[in-house]
């Protein structure tokens, strides 16, 4: 299903940006199709673009957006695509991709794209999971493949080693799907390095990456953070006004909160990973010019109030997952773990090592859970001064799960009226990959709430980014599987849900803001952002 939205404008738009950075392009042989394979995230549940063009790729000339650049196929795979052929006579294309789990095994799959149908198969059976190096069509019954060993538990030569098999069918067309197991995939071993082609970056550089946050300005314009850029401002017309690029060090930008008076902003940088600390840092709107950087030795995030932003200790040991916001909010809400202090009076306590290098047995973490924490800053008179409240001034208001014995991480939330808030977890569960198990929910933090969920709408991912359409009481949220979904701020009812797409592929909302009735913006994982509005009916 396609979300109501209609795509007014995109800024920072360019040819084949659904691929970030292409890793992998193979002409037919007549010339004209080309698939591409783009550089996907790794451990992340959007998975990694497959495309199959009709324009020829011009290398690294820069291709006008309005060139026919419309994907004849697209998929996302599992894992990354290392190999790909194209039938010698036939309209069909095979697809080899595949990496190492990290413990012990080369996982991959192996599929069959019918150009002509759009018909689409994964040949491997269930219980045959192999990583795909090479493939090559020997004649036009018979595919060779060169795959991974199976692991390499005691065989340190897998990684330089490999199978060769070469399968051969009278029709390939007519191949079942599920059909190849272990036994089909037996050869001799042979050399099989793994192949790690990388497109070489276009005349205007590496490509940008995910868009973190989007937010508008008094005057129209956009601010937005990203992998690609600390900072970056833009004109509602699509015009690129000026970019603080990525820091070597710092990464790019997480979050951007600008003052009342639209002068400056600060920024938090997404920071070193895995790297103790955080920074900080303040930019003039007028040019993106530098005026100030501050950082801490212990985990911590910018909260947004409506007097300004405030600097809070976070949970170090979950990662990102920890980073819990609330827009539009008379007061700094977030998730918060607390620590035991330390014994040299350190204030960032971690869960790992004391920031201040001693060894105190205190700064371990404790057993007590996470709690939904609100604090009221002592604000001064300077609106640009940076705000680190004192631990005293934290009120825990319930624990962070509504379900005892759950552990749930943070997500994006949003401030609806003076005392509710729309907010996205993400239940744990002790598994690895999969679909995540997700909640939208809307709970009271009135004096006497109990934190009991007014009502809780379950997602199958994680959520990125969300925001509320006062107009329509609508709450709109993106999902890292690619879907918006709109729910009834009220109720929690679903009113609609779909991916959107852009030249008929679908894309992956990364940050989502509303700009008035009916109208928002779309960062998405490929750097670009969608001026949009919704469609009636």
């Amino acid at each position: 299903m396609i979300f109501p939205l209609t795509v007014d404008r995109i800024l920072a738009d360019r040819p084949r940006a659904e691929f970030g950075r292409s890793v992998l392009t193979v002409p037919a042989p007549a010339g004209t199709p080309v698939v591409i394979g783009g550089h996907g995230p790794t451990d992340r549940e959007d998975g990694y673009p497959i495309g199959v063009y009709a324009a020829p790729v011009r290398g690294a000339e820069a291709l006008d957006p309005a060139d026919d650049v419309r994907a004849q196929q697209w998929l996302r795979t599992r894992w990354p695509l290392r190999a790909a052929a194209f039938h010698p006579i036939l309209p069909l294309l095979v697809l080899g991709t595949g990496s190492y789990d990290g413990g012990y095994f080369f996982e991959g799959e192996l599929l069959l794209l019918d150009l002509a149908s759009g018909e689409r198969k994964h040949l491997f059976a269930d219980d045959c999971c192999r990583e795909v190096r090479s493939l090559e069509w020997t004649d036009a019954h018979t595919l060779r493949l060169l795959l991974a060993p199976y692991d390499d538990r005691q065989d340190p030569a897998a990684r330089s080693e490999g199978h060769r098999v070469d399968l051969t069918r009278p029709d390939w067309r007519a191949v079942p799907a599920r059909s190849l197991r272990h036994e089909d995939l037996r050869g001799p071993r042979v050399p099989a390095p793994l192949p790690d082609p990388v497109a070489a970056p276009g005349p205007d550089g590496p490509p940008p990456g995910e868009i973190r946050s989007l937010t508008v300005l008094p005057d129209g314009d956009v601010l937005l953070t990203g992998d690609h850029a600390l900072l970056e401002r833009w004109s509602p017309g699509g015009d690129r006004r000026w970019s603080v690029p990525a820091d070597p060090d710092l990464g790019g930008g997480r979050l951007a909160v600008a003052d009342a008076d639209g002068s400056c902003a600060w920024v938090e940088a997404i920071g070193p990973s895995p790297g103790p600390g955080g920074a900080f840092l303040r930019f003039a709107l007028t040019d993106g010019s530098a005026l100030e950087r501050h950082t801490v030795p212990g985990a911590a995030a910018l909260v947004t109030t409506a007097e300004g932003p405030l600097l809070v200790p976070m949970p170090a040991d979950y990662g990102e997952r920890a980073w819990s916001r609330f827009r539009h909010g008379p007061r700094a809400v977030f998730r918060y773990l607390p620590r035991p202090p330390c014994a040299c009076d350190c204030p960032w306590d971690d869960d790992e090592d004391c920031p201040c290098g001693c060894d105190c047995p205190v700064c371990e973490p404790g057993d007590e859970e996470e709690w939904l924490t609100v604090v009221d800053a002592d604000r001064t008179t300077d609106p640009t001064r940076l705000v680190r409240p004192e631990p005293e001034r934290f009120r825990r208001l319930f624990p962070w799960s509504w379900e005892p014995g759950e552990t749930h991480f943070g997500g994006p939330g949003v401030w609806t009226g003076e005392s509710d808030l729309v907010m996205a977890t993400v239940r744990y569960d002790g598994r690895v990959g999969g679909p995540k198990q997700g909640f939208v929910t809307r709970r009271s933090i009135g004096e006497d709430s109990s934190g009991t969920p007014r009502w809780v709408f379950r997602v199958d991912h994680t959520a990125t980014a969300l925001d509320i359409d006062p107009s329509t009481d609508t709450v709109l949220v993106a999902l890292r599987g690619g879907e918006v979904i709109a729910l009834d701020a009220k109720t929690g009812t679903l009113r609609a849900r779909g991916h959107v797409h852009v030249r008929g592929v679908p894309l992956i909302p990364t940050a989502l803001t509303v700009t008035g009735p009916g109208r928002l913006l779309l960062g998405t994982g490929d750097g670009r952002v969608l001026a949009c509005h919704l469609t009636p009916g």
